[in-house]
Formats: structure tokens, C-alpha cells, sequence
């Protein structure tokens, strides 16, 4: 056994120093491949993870895809591909990095450490690494409890939806009591910060089946834990179009927004069943069912980024030409004025008959 141990951490260490020279010089082509933000690959913008205003520069200045925040301090591309990635693994992360550049890695999970084979991006994950990451879904959910009175995620909710009963939540949401949170220290080393309360959130693919899971984490008393990354999706097994079903659909009509919080607000204060689609890209790539002819957007009315893009609202236009694509009927909605929270503007909506 300590052969075997000795063993996979002798090939964990072969596999991070592989994926560091394979990565030296090519980091910014490898982070937009994985889906950062090319503007995260700039000097003077906003942080990824403290959100301070012009504190991140990246600057790849040892060649590790380097980058530092006034604010939260440095760090390297390999943490920048966890985030572009959805917040996988350290471990997930070097492993991509070495399948981008056309390597195998080992597995490490047996002592054998056989070698795996190429796996370049998400569509093209074999039969068995899907299954894989569908347990760690299992595994994740099955921990999860339905959401009550008084818990984090009640907690968390019920500030956006003052008077929220049990019954308003719907079971894709769940309460998990200790979601484990990773981060680098200042040697580069990987901590365990922590085991903080979250939110579990089921996306499920266009087919209905569960493709994803998003978690929330929290501190107790609801509020958004004090970590980079409040909010991660596991890693994915390359199916698009997913969603957040809140509540089935009603009729031929479909309402979508991006945050769970804000289509919970068009469900309580305009009577309408709303899905997730979680962010910018999965309000662009959410699956239209055949039996919709009409769909209501949500879509956030967000300020200008440093290269004056609004990425929300532009999902949500992109979504309504889409939509009329397939011949079908799009209604948008959106705060008049510039950077409004959502939720506040769906209160002021009045609530349909």
C-alpha cells in the first residue's frame, strides 16, 4: 500500500511539472480555449475573484501564466484555468492543461497508474469519465438535504424573498451542511480553507437529465462565504443548453433569467415558472423546448466592462434572436437604467394576471 501511495504521488508530482512546461509560453491560447475572459488576460481591469475594480493585471511574468491582484495577491494559470473551468479541481485543472497540449495522463486512482487517454475538451470525454464525473454529482447531491426554515440556504433566500415559505423552494435546490473550499496559500500550495454551508443547484440538460451541479457557498447566517469563488459549477460532462428547473413549464410560455435568485422573484412576484439558465453563456445556450411559442428574458442590464462589452444583456438579446429563429415569439425585459439589481427591478414589475 505504501508502494502504491509512494507511487501515485510521485506520478501527481510527474503530471504538475509536465503540465507547467507544456503550458510555458502558451497560457494565454490555453485560457481562452478553456473560456476566460480575454479580459482577465489584460493589465488594469477588474479582478476575477475579489471584484476590486483595476487591482488584476495579468502579466505571465515567470512564465506560469502569472497574473496580480492588488487586492487578493497573486497567483498563477493554473488557478486562472480552475475558475475559466467552472472551479474544478487542482487536480482536474492539470489534467486539462496536459490533454490540451495533446498528452495522457496517468490514473491515479489505482496502482497501476495506466495511462488515460486524450481528452481535449468536454466533447470529447469518453464513456467512462462521464460516468465518473455523474458520480461525483451523485455522490455531491445524495449529501444534500431538502432546504427548511432557518437553514443557510433558507437564510440566503429569504433575504431576496422576505416571507419565504419551505414550500416556495423548489427540490432542485438543496442545502449541503459542509461544502469543502480550496484555495492556494502564499507558497502556491493547495489549503483546504474551510468547509462552508452552500446551496446545491441541479442543471439539468436538455433532455431533463441532470448534467451539472452548482454550488453556493455560504456562511451561516445566509450571506456569501468570505471566499474568491462564492459561486462554482462542477466539472462538466460537455452537455449545452442546461438549466435550473425551478418549477415545470405551464402551457406553450417560458420565463428565463440568469441568477437562481432572480428567477425565484419572477416566480413569487410575477406568477410565472422561471428557470436558471446560471450565467451569461447558459442564458446564450439554453435549450428552447419544441412546445414553447413564447419566451420571457429576464436579462441583466449590466455596465460596461473594460472593453465596453455588457455581457448580460447581450446574452440575453442573443437568446431573443434565437428565439425567433425557430419562429417563436421573445419578450424582453430589462432594468431601464444601467447596473439595477434584478430583483428589485422584477419587483417593480407588476405581476401578470
Amino acid at each position: 500500500m505504501i508502494r502504491d501511495d509512494n507511487a501515485r504521488r510521485a506520478a501527481r508530482d510527474a503530471m504538475i511539472k509536465d503540465a507547467k512546461y507544456r503550458a510555458a509560453g502558451k497560457w494565454r491560447g490555453l485560457l481562452e480555449s478553456a473560456g476566460l475572459d480575454k479580459t482577465w488576460l489584460k493589465k488594469g481591469v477588474p479582478c476575477p475573484f475579489c471584484g476590486g475594480h483595476d487591482r488584476y493585471s495579468f502579466t505571465d511574468k515567470w512564465g506560469d501564466g502569472n497574473y496580480f491582484c492588488r487586492g487578493c495577491g497573486p497567483g498563477d494559470g493554473l488557478k486562472l484555468l480552475q475558475f475559466a473551468l467552472g472551479g474544478v479541481s487542482f487536480m482536474e485543472a492539470i489534467e486539462w492543461a496536459i490533454q490540451w497540449s495533446g498528452g495522457s495522463v496517468p490514473d491515479l486512482s489505482g496502482s497501476a497508474l495506466a495511462p488515460r487517454p486524450v481528452l481535449k475538451s468536454s466533447d470529447e470525454l469518453t464513456p467512462a469519465e462521464v460516468e465518473r464525473r455523474k458520480g461525483r454529482y451523485k455522490k455531491l447531491w445524495d449529501a444534500g438535504f431538502r432546504v427548511t426554515q432557518g437553514d443557510p440556504v433558507w437564510k440566503h433566500l429569504e433575504r431576496r424573498l422576505p416571507g419565504l415559505e419551505e414550500s416556495e423552494v423548489p427540490r432542485v435546490l438543496r442545502f449541503h451542511p459542509a461544502l469543502e473550499y480550496w484555495e492556494k496559500d502564499d507558497n502556491e500550495k493547495w489549503v483546504h480553507v474551510g468547509n462552508f454551508p452552500g446551496m446545491l443547484a441541479a442543471i439539468q440538460g436538455p433532455d431533463g437529465v441532470c448534467c451539472n451541479i452548482h454550488r453556493t457557498f455560504l456562511t451561516e447566517e445566509g450571506e456569501k462565504a468570505p471566499v474568491p469563488s462564492a459561486r462554482k459549477k462542477e466539472l462538466s460532462i460537455g452537455v449545452k443548453g442546461g438549466a435550473i428547473r425551478l418549477l415545470p413549464l405551464v402551457g406553450r410560455e417560458m420565463s428565463v433569467a440568469e441568477g437562481i435568485e432572480t428567477s425565484l422573484a419572477v416566480i413569487r412576484y410575477r406568477g410565472e415558472s422561471c428557470w436558471s439558465a446560471v450565467d451569461a453563456q447558459g442564458m446564450e445556450e439554453i435549450a428552447i423546448p419544441d412546445e414553447v411559442d413564447l419566451i420571457r428574458i429576464y436579462q441583466d442590464n449590466d455596465l460596461p466592462d473594460q472593453r465596453g462589452r455588457r455581457r448580460g444583456f447581450e446574452a440575453g438579446e442573443k437568446l431573443a434572436q434565437r428565439a425567433k429563429a425557430m419562429g417563436k415569439r421573445a419578450i424582453k425585459y430589462a432594468p431601464g437604467k444601467a447596473g439595477m439589481d434584478m430583483d428589485d427591478f422584477v419587483r417593480s414589475l407588476p405581476k401578470r394576471a
